[in-house]
């Protein structure tokens, strides 16, 4: 194996975090949309809905810095 190859697998390697990190936001996305189509939250669904709203930008902030990385 070359240099060149072990790029290319931590290149795929990469690719494929960043599909699994945006199927994740899409999922917490559409929770948080489910939650804020009610008419009325329950205290505990707002605090889920505060939590996955965090979560959500954390995997963007993540997905960001992955396609950096590739860019570099």
């Amino acid at each position: 194996m070359t240099k060149g190859d072990g790029a290319s697998l931590d290149r795929e390697e990469i690719v494929r975090t960043i599909e699994k990190l945006k199927a994740e936001h899409a999922d917490l996305k559409k929770r948080v949309q489910e939650l804020y189509g009610r008419p009325y939250l329950s205290p505990e669904e707002q605090v889920e809905a505060k939590t996955l709203q965090k979560m959500k930008l954390l995997k963007k902030d993540a997905i960001a810095a992955l396609e950096a990385k590739l860019g570099a």
